[in-house]
């Protein structure tokens, strides 16, 4: 299967960007975890999947929703939004793009969804109204074409990242070390052109900002 979407209950506002981005992706098998269903069909789609245990979906809408449901209970070991990325890892996609999993007023949940990406073998992009962030892991790269006023960083999840390079910014990288709970890789620039980031050992968050 090409691709899949997944929505969590996180609020994020369907901006003109944010919706050509999911444009431009195509028809994707889409899951939504609770609320985000409500988040989904604000962007005109309807999920193929819903689930969760359902605290905060607004029952009328669960109601008006003709497609598959999966209850789960309140008391469980993993949030709705993980399990709504089970469930569309079970598509076996090559690619996965996860919406309303950043913001909100939970930190924690925050926190979680980024760290979530440590345990999720294909690629993987979060996405909301003004960012988009994607893990790096040994012996890999992105490449992309940047917009002018995007805001670039590099944030080590494992205790060093190495051999950290990176083309098309404005201050480069080159087979340089990274360590978490340093700064050194926040808030770089496009200089034109294509941008792009490879690494050698560990596991580097990539994260845009739109301004």
């Amino acid at each position: 299967m090409p691709a899949a979407l997944v929505f969590a209950a996180a609020s994020i506002e369907p901006t003109p960007r944010l919706r050509a981005r999911l444009a431009e992706l195509g028809p994707l098998f889409t899951v939504a975890a609770d609320a985000g269903a409500a988040t989904a069909l604000s962007f005109g789609i309807t999920p193929d999947v819903v689930l969760g245990d359902f605290d905060s979906l607004d029952p009328a809408v669960l109601r008006g929703l003709n497609v598959p449901i999966e209850s789960h209970p309140r008391d469980k070991d993993a949030t709705d939004g993980q399990l709504a990325i089970e469930r569309a890892l079970q598509a076996a996609p090559d690619a996965l793009y996860l919406v309303g999993f950043l913001g909100g007023p939970r930190l924690d949940h925050g926190l979680a969804n980024i760290l979530l990406l440590t345990r999720i073998e294909v690629a993987t992009v979060l996405l909301d109204d003004r960012n988009e962030c994607r893990l790096l892991r040994p012996r890999s790269e992105h490449a992309w074409q940047p917009e002018p006023s995007e805001v670039i960083s590099l944030i080590p999840l494992t205790e060093v990242v190495q051999g950290v390079s990176t083309r098309g910014l404005r201050w480069p990288l080159h087979g340089e070390t990274l360590q978490r709970g340093e700064t050194r890789g926040v808030s770089n620039e496009p200089a034109g052109g294509q941008a792009s980031v490879s690494i050698e050992d560990g596991l580097l968050l990539l994260t845009r900002h739109f301004v």
